[in-house]
């Protein structure tokens, strides 16, 4: 009997040891940080305001590189999970009080060649203030869809948002700087364990600095800085080895707000999505 406690209890410690000596490895590989050229991003927007403080949105946006404004080249900046030249998005967020919002939207992209991918997107946000300082948390879970693509066909994506911004006047026009942090954890549905999402903790993060000024009565200008960084893990080779691919951008958001009366309510786009 003892002989064979022994055994079990050995039998336990190898199995734990193993399990712990997995995730140990893969932390300790070496992290390879790879730069591509610099993106612009631009975007035109048309928002409507209710008096409660809900939304319905439409934005259309695109890529392009930084030097010589051409579209992008779609091997270059293939990501795990969001490949597009352009978008086209769609959405309503409903303001059930004063500081909570939950909110659906729709995202189309399309490629130069082959085929796009859509976002089915539902969220929950908190707008709140700490001293003068206005405070945005955010929970929001994405389904992406992919046409033509056998590999890659029902994913998801998880993604919390925290935000920093102060609301300001010049000249009684609104000015608003603000920075916001977004990260993402990819899920695909089939459960397949060769899946490109179970090697790192998180899939992505995305970080922009914004400032946003209403120049007209019905117009907003957004400038921005965003840094997106792909974590995956390049485990094939040997010897095997972790990348953070980041991409830097400057962007242009330009909002056109349909009713006046309401623009009291705008706080421009304040998450990083």
């Amino acid at each position: 009997m003892f002989k064979m406690a022994v055994k079990v209890v050995l039998l336990l410690l190898a199995g734990v040891s193993t399990a712990w000596a997995q995730p140990q490895s893969l932390d300790s590989l070496d992290i390879k940080k790879r730069y591509r050229p610099w993106v612009t991003y631009t975007s035109l927007r048309f928002e409507t305001l209710f008096k409660e403080g809900s939304s319905v949105y439409a934005e259309y946006g695109t890529m392009l590189e930084f030097q010589g404004l051409e579209r992008i080249s779609q091997d270059e900046y293939y990501s795990l999970n969001e490949n597009y030249s352009s978008f086209l998005w769609l959405g309503y967020e409903h303001a059930f009080t004063e500081h909570w919002y939950a909110g659906a939207s729709g995202k189309i992209n399309f490629v130069q060649q082959g085929d796009g991918s859509f976002f089915n997107r539902f969220n929950i946000a908190h707008r709140g203030h700490i001293s003068k300082l206005f405070f945005y948390k955010e929970v929001a879970f994405e389904y992406l869809s992919y046409a033509g693509d056998t590999y890659r066909q029902e994913e998801g994506r998880f993604s919390p948002s925290i935000g920093l911004g102060r609301q300001l006047k010049i000249k009684d026009k609104p000015l608003y700087i603000g920075v916001n942090y977004r990260a993402f954890v990819n899920f695909d549905f089939k459960n397949d364990n060769s899946s490109l999402y179970d090697k790192r903790k998180l899939d992505r993060t995305k970080l922009k600095g914004e400032i946003s000024y209403g120049f007209l009565p019905h117009w907003y200008l957004s400038v921005y800085y965003l840094r997106d960084t792909e974590y995956y893990c390049a485990c094939g080779g040997d010897p095997a080895y972790k990348v953070n691919q980041i991409t830097e951008g400057v962007g242009f958001t330009l909002t056109y707000l349909l009713f006046k009366e309401n623009s009291d309510k705008y706080v421009t786009d304040l998450p990083v999505r």
